[in-house]
This record gives C-alpha cells, sequence and structure tokens, in this order.
C-alpha cells in the first residue's frame, strides 16, 4: 500500500533532520581539504624508515658530504629514531633488508652480513644477472639449480666512492622544484612562511645527512694491501639459494669480510648532534602550525609530497654496483656459471677460480656427498695444497692459488 500524504511529509521531515546533523563534519570535511595545514602536522611524523634508506642509498656520493635526499614528512619521524639509535648502539645506518651470507674463499669461514649496503649488493645483482639469464631462454630458474656471478675490482681505487646514477640526480632535481614552488605563495600573496619553512627543512636535511658517521659506517672495511694481490669473497643468501656473487678484490678494493661484520664506527658527537637535529626538526613542525591562509598550505603539501616520492624511489631502487659504491670490471665470457644442478655449478666454480666451489661447498651440501662427489673433492684440496710451496718459515704463494693455499697447508 503506498504511503500516505502524511506519512511522506514525515519521511522527508526525517531526512532533512538527519541532513542538518550530519552537516557539522560535511563542514568540517571541507575545511580539511580547503585548508589542509592539520594534516601537514599528521604527515610529519610517518616515513621515517624510508628516510633512513634513502640517505643510506645516496650517501658517500656528493662532495662535500652533500646527500640529495629530498625533504619530505618523514625527516621528523627519522630524527627521532635517529636520537632512540644514538641513546643505544649509536648506528646511523639501517640493518640490512636483504640476507646475504659472506663466505672468505680462502679460509671457507661464513659469517651472516651484518652491512645494508652489502645485502643491497647482492639483491640488485641477483635480480639484474638472472634477468638477463631469462631473457637468454636459458632453463627455467624456478625449478632449481645455481647461478654464479663472478665479479672484479677495477684497479682505479674508487672503491667505497659511488658515482652519481639516476636516482642521485633525481634528489638534485627534486630539491630544485621544491624552492621554486615555495617561492608561488610569497610571490603571489606576500606568504614567505612556505619558502622559510621549505629552506629550513632541506637545509637540515642535507646537513642531517652531511655527518661523516653515515659515511663511515657505510663503507667500514679495510682494503687489500698492496702485499696482496687479491682476495675472494662469495656472497649469497645460503642454502637454498639460486644465486651466488663472486667478488675478487684487487688492490685497494674492500675487503668484503669485513664490510660484512657491521663494524661500530660511533662518533663522540653523534648523541649530541641527534638530539640538536631533533630539537629542530620539531621547532619546524611547529612552525608549519603558522601557516595561514586557504590555499597557502596546499604548497606546503605538495613540496612534502614530492619529496615522499623522491626518497621512496631513492630508498627501493635497484642501482648498479658503482652507485653503490662497487666498482667492477665489464664481465668476461664465461664470469656466469649457471647449472641447472648446484654440484655441478660449483664444480664448474671451480674450475674457473680455485677456492670457489670448495668454499660453498659446505654452504650447499652441509651433509655426506657421495662417494664419487668426496673423491672430486678431495683431489681439489690436494691440489690446492700441493701448489703451496713453503719457503723458510712463510708460504709462498704460487700464481692464482695465492689467496687459498694458507687453508690446505697443515
Amino acid at each position: 500500500m503506498p504511503p500516505t500524504t502524511s506519512q511522506f511529509a514525515s519521511i522527508i521531515a526525517h531526512q532533512a533532520r538527519s541532513a542538518t546533523s550530519i552537516q557539522p563534519y560535511l563542514s568540517a570535511e571541507s575545511s580539511s581539504w580547503k585548508n589542509p595545514d592539520d594534516i601537514l602536522s599528521i604527515l610529519m611524523l610517518v616515513g621515517g624508515d624510508i628516510v633512513q634508506e634513502a640517505v643510506a642509498q645516496l650517501v658517500g656520493a656528493g662532495p662535500w658530504g652533500f646527500t640529495p635526499v629530498a625533504f619530505s614528512f618523514g625527516w621528523l619521524a627519522y630524527s627521532v629514531t635517529a636520537l632512540t639509535s644514538a641513546l643505544g648502539d649509536g648506528r646511523l645506518m639501517p640493518q640490512p633488508d636483504y640476507p646475504a651470507q659472506v663466505t672468505n674463499a680462502k679460509t671457507s669461514y661464513a659469517r651472516e652480513n651484518a652491512s645494508w649496503i652489502l645485502g643491497r649488493l647482492l639483491r640488485d645483482h641477483e635480480k639484474r644477472v638472472l634477468a638477463e639469464i631469462e631473457k637468454k631462454h636459458v632453463s627455467n630458474l624456478t625449478s632449481g639449480g645455481l647461478t654464479i656471478a663472478f665479479y672484479r675490482t677495477t684497479s682505479n681505487g674508487r672503491s667505497g666512492i659511488p658515482s652519481r646514477d639516476l636516482v642521485y640526480w633525481s634528489g638534485v632535481a627534486v630539491i630544485a622544484v621544491q624552492f621554486g614552488i615555495s617561492i608561488i605563495p610569497g610571490t603571489l600573496h606576500g606568504n614567505w612562511i612556505v619558502l622559510i619553512v621549505t629552506f629550513g627543512g632541506i637545509l637540515l636535511a642535507l646537513a642531517t645527512s652531511a655527518q661523516a658517521q653515515w659515511r663511515d659506517e657505510k663503507y667500514a672495511a679495510r682494503r687489500v694491501g698492496e702485499d696482496k694481490q687479491r682476495e675472494v669473497a662469495c656472497v649469497t643468501r645460503g642454502n637454498g639459494s639460486g644465486f651466488a656473487m663472486v667478488v675478487i678484490s684487487g688492490p685497494n678494493g674492500l675487503r668484503l669480510e669485513d664490510l660484512a661484520s657491521g663494524r661500530d664506527k660511533q662518533r663522540s658527537t653523534t648523541l649530541a648532534v641527534s638530539v640538536l637535529f631533533c630539537i629542530l626538526w620539531i621547532v619546524l613542525l611547529l612552525t608549519v602550525e603558522g601557516i595561514v591562509g586557504d590555499r597557502d598550505a596546499w604548497y606546503l603539501l605538495a613540496i612534502g609530497g614530492l619529496g615522499m616520492v623522491q626518497n621512496v624511489f631513492a630508498a627501493g631502487r635497484r642501482r648498479s654496483a658503482g652507485a653503490l659504491g662497487f666498482h667492477f670490471d665489464s664481465r668476461k665470457e664465461g664470469d656466469i656459471v649457471r647449472e641447472s644442478k648446484v654440484m655441478d655449478a660449483l664444480k664448474r666454480a671451480e674450475e674457473k677460480e680455485a677456492g670457489v666451489g670448495l668454499c660453498l661447498l659446505t654452504t650447499f651440501f652441509p651433509g655426506e656427498l657421495r662417494p664419487d662427489e668426496e673423491r672430486y673433492w678431495n683431489e681439489k684440496r690436494q691440489a690446492l695444497k700441493e701448489a703451496c710451496i713453503p719457503w723458510t718459515r712463510s708460504w709462498y704463494y704460487v700464481n692464482s692459488w695465492q689467496p687459498f693455499c694458507a687453508l690446505f697447508v697443515s
């Protein structure tokens, strides 16, 4: 039965009252869209971990400590995290976000990686090499097997000095664009507080990332001495991984075993500097509250949002070895060993570089071996032992056997 006229009027009146009751909420929502200054204060408290990883990616590439990580909403949150760390372990670099195990090919000693940058080196090269193999239509990578890639450091002595790539220059470009945007409200409305906040934020961001401890931690490793021809280290995610990279470091190259240990490089001024920067970032947050005008806050929202996009890009982007501070010679034919069976890959790697297969053997085959495999590896151990010639009270290493002999001589 259709409603009567009186019932219909009652329904309309009830809907009108409901609309009136939610009007304050709609007005508040409309106010937030017109002037998002309250949102800015909240956004300043998120994204600290992204900022930390972005700085870790770019530190060391610029002159005089210049690290182009743009001003964003996450810097205040990061400053609190940095202060907490300074009160604890005193580290600035983030913890590794990609598991890795580093094995010295001379001693076969393996250690879990504690270096963020070394984990990123493995992550980026594993993805890149496996993608190259897929393009060549090699056997299905998901069906097992092992890929071993060999890398040789250059002799230019630039290890630990990152090259500048797209990630670096994107930071420089975003900082310039942020300055340009911050000038607009002052030019149009005479409100220069957006420029003041932006300039202060960029200056604080650059100063925070310019601390020398950043670079000290990032490349906390000794260099291969001139008295040694080279050092060989194998980096992999461990048993079950389908990829391993072998880094042959020449004179002045970084010792990856040192790097993996995550050595403490805390400076005596770290705590005081962290407290100072944390206070300054809080002052900047309070300054954000002083932004007035219906539209001017949107400029700062655009500046911070652009900076956040750059931070995310810098933190997650895959990069070349040179951009990470590891400079390798161009790969030669046969520098990538790929076999569908792990044991076959280790044997080929051993034939290519003595000691590599042996040092990875216990990682991928911790249990007992087959009789024929046992004989093969015993022969390789014996060959390395015979290549070492005792001379007076030290050992004389012959040619390419040099880094490995000490392990097998009793």
